[in-house]
């Protein structure tokens, strides 16, 4: 354990509340000169560290008089300092479009996919200084797999999305270096400063953070083997929603929103968006092909994560590379009805699904919305109060439901233009498959392209799912009737049905 000095700074109370692991995003090149698509990366890298140094150093645990398991960036231990920020690998006999072309996207081959390519894996030592981000470029006869691992603690998606675009610029030579990327590590210490926090703690701190850690197969005896361990219980299921079908889904449920002038009662969202009727389809599909009866006294949860940068009030800015997030959930016993149900029978009708199965999907958009209105300005200054008054950083963990959804659409990854000797990324991939029933929505193409998901689940419950009506009628993209899809544009099938092992 260490203590801060002016080399090190705390992490923020924020950065605590998530997982202890590493994600590793895979970005796809298409090169006729491979060579140079890496000399590039190298340079882009080497400006890229020089601009912001703190990406060089390390996150570890340290000592601090207010508060216990507390881990700081401090420079990189000697263990660190032995893997170089970029590493390559040549890989002459894979073809990068062969491996986009067939990829099964399957926990196994994920897995498998994870130790070939990936800069560090999934899960290491919490108790020992760890790299904040590393690279590894691997170099294949028709382009470049760069890979990307980075420290859950020190970034969350939104994050490396903003490192992502300022590799981009560097690799062009386009880098500005009064940047205010200057001023990262200042506005990472501004949220463990009492002057941004509330004047009252949260009071329902419990009801989405826990003293237990997200993931319970992290335990420290379990560190060597759990990614294994976990690709052979679950599996990794990719598959798309048409942009087409996402919004005629949207327009269908706000349209059957109840409009009330009552005072007395719980007033309906004004809209509802994409992601909130596509989480609530999927969460609706799930629960039936798991056998759930959907009965209305049978509670069960939906957590899905929201980034509180724009909830703030002046908003946080965008370029803030730290964790800033916080997890909502909805629980059934708390919902309300929040549909006209003689509008639900018509528009189910003219869609082709059950009534009721669109009253339920609805009902939940419309309570998730309800639920992420209220992350707040004030909310958000109330839950920064409350962890900075917690004496032990190491029991506040965002909680999952029994559903879970997290969202990295936004990030711009396919606009990215990384300069003449790489290009655009033609194609994006990461693997995280240690909770069941987790749901990340991938970004989109460019345009806004189709809702690209990737689901962790169970094997057997996978396959109900593929032969669950509802879903099947989302995935179709000509007909709103479920017997007619084309699913097998849309969906990434595993291995076994496709011949594979």
């Amino acid at each position: 354990m260490t203590f801060p000095d002016s080399t090190s700074q705390i992490l923020s109370p924020v950065d605590h509340t998530v997982p202890k692991v590493y994600f590793t995003f895979y970005l796809s090149f298409f090169l006729d000169n491979p060579q140079a698509g890496v000399e590039s990366i190298q340079k882009g890298l080497t400006t890229l560290v020089s601009r912001i140094p703190f990406l060089a150093k390390d996150v570890a645990p340290c000592s601090d008089e207010n508060h216990d398991n507390v881990h700081c960036i401090q420079p990189p231990s000697a263990a660190s300092q032995f893997i170089p920020m970029l590493r390559i690998r040549y890989h002459l006999n894979e073809s990068v479009r062969v491996m986009t072309d067939t990829a099964s996207c399957t926990a196994v081959e994920d897995l498998q996919f994870s130790k070939r390519y990936a800069p560090l894996p999934t899960v290491m030592n919490p108790k020992e200084s760890q790299p904040i981000i590393r690279f590894v470029a691997n170099v294949m006869i028709d382009g470049v797999i760069l890979g990307l691992s980075f420290n859950h603690m020190a970034a969350d998606g939104t994050g490396i999305g903003e490192v992502l675009e300022i590799l981009s610029r560097c690799c062009r030579n386009d880098y500005d270096p009064l940047s205010l990327h200057r001023l990262e590590l200042q506005l990472r210490c501004q949220l463990s400063s009492p002057s941004i926090a509330g004047k009252q703690p949260l009071k329902n701190f419990s009801e989405t953070y826990s003293k237990e850690g997200t993931f319970h197969c992290l335990a420290p005896d379990t560190w060597p083997t759990a990614i294994t361990s976990m690709a052979s219980v679950l599996n990794t299921f990719r598959f798309k929603f048409t942009s087409q079908k996402a919004k005629m889904l949207k327009d269908v449920c706000t349209s059957i929103l109840s409009q009330t002038d009552d005072a007395s009662s719980k007033e309906s969202p004004h809209f509802l968006s994409c992601n909130d009727v596509l989480t609530a389809l999927l969460t609706i599909c799930l629960r039936q092909s798991q056998g759930a009866k959907l009965r209305d006294d049978e509670d069960f949860t939906v957590a899905f994560v929201a980034n509180v940068r724009s909830r703030m009030d002046p908003p946080w800015p965008d370029h803030y590379i730290g964790v800033l997030l916080t997890m909502v959930l909805v629980a059934q016993s708390s919902m309300v009805n929040l549909v006209d149900e003689q509008k639900a029978s018509i528009a189910a009708r003219d869609l082709g699904i059950d009534k009721d199965e669109l009253v339920r999907i609805t009902n939940l958009a419309a309570n998730m919305r309800q639920k992420l209105l209220g992350v707040d300005d004030q909310y958000v200054r109330s839950l920064l109060a409350y962890m900075q008054q917690q004496r032990d950083w190491s029991q506040m963990n965002i909680k999952g439901g029994d559903v879970s959804y997290s969202s990295i659409r936004h990030l711009k990854v396919y606009d990215l233009d990384f300069g003449p000797s790489l290009g655009k990324i033609t194609d994006f991939r990461l693997y995280f498959a240690l909770l069941d029933d987790f749901c990340l929505l991938l970004p989109a193409a460019p345009g806004g392209g189709d809702w690209d998901m990737q689901l962790s689940i169970n094997p057997s419950h996978q396959q109900a799912l593929m032969e669950n009506g509802l879903f099947r009628w989302a995935l179709s993209e000509y007909s709103s009737a479920p017997g007619h899809d084309k699913e097998s544009d849309h969906v990434r099938l595993p291995m076994a049905a496709l011949g594979g092992v």
